[in-house]
């Protein structure tokens, strides 16, 4: 027979002489969990199985992705490299940035730190566009307000956005037709977001292509107009978007000229802010309120109220 710990000859025993003395010295032991016996600063084979288990079950922190992009953006990569002209490049996921900078000496800029899904360059890597791929998830409340600060920075920075549905499929003449477009009016006029300064329309001042009818209220004394359209910006994802400057130009140009239209302004500020908080990202708050809100500005648009970008104006009390 063989001794059980050291392998040498031990007759009809499990442990030889020497193990044997070992033993008594309490340097072998018989092990409780595998019935076997060694050295009692070794694990057993039961307990190194265990511990071997235990370390490959153990998760790690961080793993690799199976692929930097779908495979929806990747049929619309293989598109958009076929669709753009010589010497431009497509970089897909590509961090904010890594291609704009914030003139200010804040120390922390999370605002960048969001990915686009493709960054067009030409042949010197010259930022040129954006193409953001989206699909039903973008109608979302939250992503919408993500999609709008991703647009106003581009805005600012003075790089344009080409937006492709994927509820229209991988069309490449399109995305073509798309491309050249946006490549004709470059370089793209910058829109400022960020200012804290913002140029605000003088009262006697009225857009030419305002109809006469809806000419602004004129007050004797100027006060900055309050607050913001709540509900409205909600439901469309931003403050600055063509319905909600139609609803904004509505507000300051006819309920403030009158005293019912400034009860339902005071009243609308006060409960606004409240309900959008409880329910804004709700379906059914969206649901409800946005054909309301779309029937409304067309009823406006029809009366002649424009729908261009727009600074609040200001009012008395």
């Amino acid at each position: 027979m063989k001794c059980q710990v050291c392998g040498n000859e031990s007759g009809k025993y499990p442990l030889c002489r020497v193990c044997n003395l070992k033993k008594e010295q309490g340097e072998v032991i018989k092990c409780g969990k595998c019935g076997r016996w060694h050295y009692s600063y070794t694990l057993c084979e039961l307990n190194r199985s265990s511990s071997d288990a235990a370390n490959t079950a153990q998760p790690y922190l961080y793993d690799l992705k199976k692929t930097l992009i779908s495979k929806t953006e990747q049929e619309y990569y293989k598109a958009i490299r076929a669709s753009l002209p010589e010497n431009y490049w497509a970089f897909p996921q590509v961090n904010l940035a890594s291609f704009i900078l914030r003139n200010d000496d804040t120390r922390y800029h999370n605002e960048l730190f969001r990915n686009v899904d493709f960054l067009i360059t030409d042949a010197e890597y010259r930022p040129k566009f954006i193409v953001e791929i989206n699909d039903q998830t973008h109608l979302n409340f939250d992503r919408k307000e993500r999609d709008e600060k991703v647009r106003k920075i581009c805005e600012e920075a003075g790089i344009p956005i080409v937006f492709l549905w994927t509820s229209y499929g991988v069309n490449p003449e399109y995305i073509r037709k798309r491309f050249d477009e946006v490549i004709q009016s470059l370089p793209a006029k910058r829109i400022r977001h960020s200012t804290v300064e913002k140029h605000t329309q003088e009262w006697g001042t009225v857009s030419s292509s305002y109809p006469k009818e809806r000419q602004p209220y004129v007050p004797r004394y100027k006060k900055r107009s309050s607050g913001g359209c709540y509900i409205a910006t909600c439901v469309y994802g931003s403050y600055d978007c063509p319905e909600v400057w139609v609803l904004r130009r509505y507000r300051d140009y006819d309920l403030s000229a009158t005293w019912w239209g400034k009860c339902f302004v005071k009243l609308y500020y006060l409960i606004s802010p409240t309900a959008v908080r409880l329910f804004g990202k709700q379906r059914w708050f969206h649901k409800i309120f946005r054909p309301i809100l779309n029937n409304f500005v067309k009823h406006l648009r029809s009366k002649g109220y424009d729908d261009t970008p727009y600074e609040d104006v200001e009012k008395s009390d």
